[in-house]
């Protein structure tokens, strides 16, 4: 790369988190810092890099409460003039704050809260902001259909009221959802690359070949989905339809009476259920079964967001009892540490990924290149289909 190929940033970059996103954020921070560091050392003497490096980009930011549980956001250093990134998990429940003595646990509202007190602290001084919410808020509630609030629409246009340009998620439940703002930036991301390159170095050996091999959707929202891995790895793929008893509500779901499936002869091959997110992973665990029942050979379960709403007792029940062989989840929400230490449990990080998009994004480039992991993941395909050749 040349000295002219240069693009400067377009403001100085500042990564602001939430405290529940603060671990994610701290590994980002890191890798964005080393990356700088050897670009600053190239291009010294270049004007426009003038203070590019630095050891962190996190701005000193917290949220005090009251003993009564109100709260306010406060920014304990200067992001005047900076393009200003800030990141947030709404799904963690891990961190808690007393109200009225009674310990409480954080709720996706309270984090949604706390953002929009952190925004408006900023107090309009930032040149541009940026909101990443890896678990887009209130995703699920993204259509209506009856007299029902329409929660994440009205969440993405209050962060644009409030002077955010760019809104950043992974793997959205419906990415339609941006109709709402049709006039600021919003990105959906993907991890296939970073998914199938977990499955494939913690199952060394499997084979991914059309007779070995099925993509699995565990329902019809989630087909996109599963078309991308079936074209990508060139195998067949299968759906479940989820057959639900629309009279009655329960925990604001409607409950599945059954899962009809709809592919080819699973026998003997190891599948892949691919989807959005795993939250009480009952629906899950029972296209898993079935699956087994049919004679799958492995089955594999792979969710961007483990959210484990009802724990992690039946996943432990039924790897025992041979259902699933192994649960791959990202780190872009709080994990758990009980779930990293389940034998049949891998962590995919997504934290290179999601620093190379913040750095991009602060040079004004685009992300298309980005967005597109086809020909890494062809590549990557290529490598181990050589490797397992070689190794007979």
């Amino acid at each position: 790369m040349t000295e002219n190929t240069v693009k400067a940033p377009i403001a100085p970059l500042k990564i602001l988190s939430l405290e529940g996103f603060r671990t994610m954020a701290e590994k980002v921070d890191k890798h964005i810092s080393a990356s700088r560091k050897l670009k600053e050392e190239s291009f010294l003497n270049h004007h426009s890099f003038t203070g590019y490096y630095k050891d962190s980009y996190l701005v000193n930011a917290v949220v005090p409460r009251f003993s009564s549980g109100e709260a306010k956001g406060l920014l304990k250093e200067s992001i005047h003039g900076s393009d200003l990134y800030i990141l947030a998990d709404i799904s963690n429940h891990s961190l808690s704050y007393n109200l009225y003595d009674t310990p409480n646990c954080m709720s996706p509202d309270d984090h949604f809260q706390d953002l929009k007190r952190l925004i408006d602290a900023c107090n309009g001084k930032a040149r541009r902001i940026t909101v990443i919410l890896p678990f887009l808020y209130e995703s699920r509630q993204d259509k209506r259909t009856i007299l029902e609030s329409l929660d994440c629409a009205t969440a993405l246009q209050e962060l644009a009221e409030m002077g955010v340009k760019n809104i950043i998620t992974f793997d959205a439940h419906d990415a339609r959802v941006q109709n709402a703002i049709p006039l600021e930036g919003f990105d959906n991301f993907y991890t296939s690359y970073q998914f199938l390159q977990a499955l494939l170095k913690t199952e060394d050996g499997l084979s991914i070949e059309k007779e070995d091999f099925m993509v699995i959707s565990p329902d019809v929202g989630g087909m996109s989905r599963a078309v991308y891995y079936s074209n990508i790895l060139s195998v067949d793929m299968g759906m479940f339809y989820k057959r639900r008893d629309y009279s009655v509500i329960n925990d604001g779901k409607n409950p599945i009476i059954d899962h009809e499936f709809l592919g080819g002869n699973v026998e003997g091959k190891a599948v892949y259920i691919v989807d959005d997110m795993i939250a009480s992973g009952e629906s899950v665990l029972e296209v898993a079964a079935e699956l087994k029942a049919r004679k799958a050979k492995k089955v594999y379960v792979a969710a961007t967001f483990g959210l484990f709403t009802s724990g992690f007792a039946k996943f432990d029940e039924a790897y025992e009892n041979g259902v699933i062989d192994r649960v791959y989840t990202s780190n872009l929400i709080h994990t758990p540490s009980e779930l990293m230490e389940k034998p049949y449990y891998t962590n995919v990080d997504i934290s290179k990924y999601l620093s190379l998009i913040i750095d991009t994004l602060n040079h004004d480039s685009s992300v298309d290149g980005i967005m597109k992991s086809s020909e890494l993941i062809k590549d990557q395909l290529a490598d181990y289909r050589a490797k397992c050749k070689k190794n007979g």
